[in-house]
Order: C-alpha cells, then sequence, then structure tokens
C-alpha cells in the first residue's frame, strides 16, 4: 500500500465517523420532536381538564416566560422568537403604538347652501365640497353644531 491509499482510508474512516454522529443527531432530534408533541398533548389535556385556555396558562407563566427572554437578550445570537418579537416591537413603537381604526362608515354630510359662523359672523358656502373653513368649524365646534348655522 502506498501512502496515498493510506490517506484515502483515514478519510473514509473519518468520514464514516462523522457519519454515525450525524444518524445519533437524527434520532436525538427525533426524540425531542416527539418529545415536544408529548408534552403539547399533555399541557392541551391539563387544560382542558382544569378549564384553562392557553392563554391564561401564558399568563400565570408570564414572569417565567419574561425571565426566558431577557436572558435571550443578553445572548450573543438570540433565538429567532426573540428576533421575531423585537422586530413587531419595534414596528409597533415606531406607529406610535396603538393604532386608532379609522370608521368605514361615511362621514355625515352638510347639505349645501350657506353657513354663517355666529361668533365670528362669518359665512361660507358649500356647493360641492365642504370648504376648508367650514371643515376647520367641524373639527371646533363639531358636525351637530355646525348642521344648525345653515341660513
Amino acid at each position: 500500500m502506498s501512502i496515498l491509499d493510506q490517506d484515502i482510508d483515514k478519510q473514509i474512516q473519518q468520514h464514516q465517523q462523522r457519519i454515525l454522529e450525524l444518524e445519533q443527531l437524527k434520532k436525538d432530534h427525533e426524540k425531542k420532536l416527539e418529545g415536544l408533541k408529548e408534552f403539547d398533548l399533555a399541557i392541551k389535556r391539563l387544560c382542558n381538564q382544569n378549564s384553562l385556555t392557553e392563554a391564561e396558562l401564558y399568563v400565570s407563566r408570564s414572569e417565567q416566560i419574561e425571565a426566558w427572554l431577557v436572558e435571550m437578550s443578553r445572548q450573543e445570537s438570540p433565538s429567532s422568537i426573540y428576533n421575531n418579537l423585537k422586530k413587531h416591537f419595534d414596528r409597533a413603537q415606531a406607529r406610535g403604538g396603538k393604532r386608532e381604526k379609522k370608521s368605514t362608515l361615511p362621514k355625515p354630510k352638510l347639505a349645501v347652501g350657506v353657513y354663517r359662523n355666529p361668533a365670528t359672523q362669518e359665512k361660507v358656502e358649500k356647493i360641492k365640497r365642504n370648504p376648508r373653513q367650514l371643515d376647520q368649524w367641524i373639527a371646533e365646534y363639531g358636525f351637530e353644531t355646525v348642521r344648525t348655522w345653515k341660513e
């Protein structure tokens, strides 16, 4: 045998060892996945037995969940769940917290005509759309009040 043959045999042996390690990792991973499935079923069964929702379970465990997330934030490469939550809260903060829902109902419309502001005696004529001044009055005094100003 030459030196080249020995080198190839050594590489084959190393690859076979690596294959064995990977097969063991695969078995361990499958075992963990099966355990997670069993755990999920056990949680659902316990929730059903005790008339709990999963949301109530999470609330009861909120301190532990928070500690888990804080611990993840200190790691060099946190889990994808941490990164996804961080992105979500960054976007929510950029939007200014709570978003106000816009009404899909049509806005009430003022009838065509001339409107007089009793406080300033200004007159505004509405033909089709509200003039800017009329919209300002509605914002300041309210629709119901401005509606009564029609001459």
